[in-house]
């Protein structure tokens, strides 16, 4: 929530007065929805709460034919405080993300082998079509561009940059973890070794009393 909430408070800054379906626009292009999972759904949320925070202030209100009332937001005082300090939070704190893959690692001894590397297989091939579409992207973007013309601005090269890095040392690691399964690393589902597991087979259990 505070990588979403320091996002919305920054596009206010920009864009002030701006409707919230003018601040989702501007976030999601800069493909903040599959690089920080920055939903829409999110965004108007944090509006919200930003409001009732105090950290964002109502502009105007309007309505044009019969259409739904559209509301303007501005930054507060106390919104311009909250965004420098998440922001130098953001650069000064280095935090784990949460990996989705840890618990599929953790119990992975459960699949069959060729079940396993038929996943690392098609996991590669999703990481290299992730770079390459990162890397076209990148690609299209302008030297000097500030996205004041709806262009992804010059900067966001560097968010691409950022998560290729991250993308290609996954890749890489997949590849290697692929290749030790496939020389016989480990005892999987069905082989002779795998641990024997049931009631009374964890630790402590009897089974693992002397």
């Amino acid at each position: 929530m505070s990588a979403t909430r320091l996002l919305v408070l920054g596009a206010i800054r920009i864009l002030q007065p701006v409707h919230g379906y003018d601040v989702r626009r501007e976030l999601l292009t800069w493909r903040l929805e599959e690089l920080a999972n920055v939903k829409p759904g999110s965004i108007y949320g944090a509006i919200r709460t930003l409001e009732r925070d105090g950290c964002i202030a109502v502009h105007a209100r309007e309505s044009e034919d019969h259409r739904p009332e559209r509301t303007s937001y501005v930054l507060t005082g106390e919104g311009e405080k909250e965004f420098q300090l998440l922001l130098r939070q953001s650069w000064w704190t280095v935090g784990q993300a949460t990996e989705p893959l840890i618990p599929a690692l953790t119990l992975m001894l459960f699949l069959p082998r060729e079940e396993l590397l038929a996943a690392l297989q098609a996991r590669v091939g999703q990481l290299q079509g992730s770079l390459s579409s990162t890397a076209f992207t990148r690609a299209t973007i302008a030297d000097g561009a500030t996205g004041a013309g709806g262009e992804i601005p010059e900067h966001v090269r560097e968010i691409l940059d950022f998560v290729s890095g991250r993308t290609r040392a996954e890749l890489e690691w997949t590849k290697a973890f692929a290749r030790r399964v496939r020389e016989g690393a480990y005892h999987f589902a069905g082989e002779p070794g795998f641990p024997v597991v049931g009631p009374g087979r964890g630790i402590g259990g009897p089974a693992n009393q002397a």
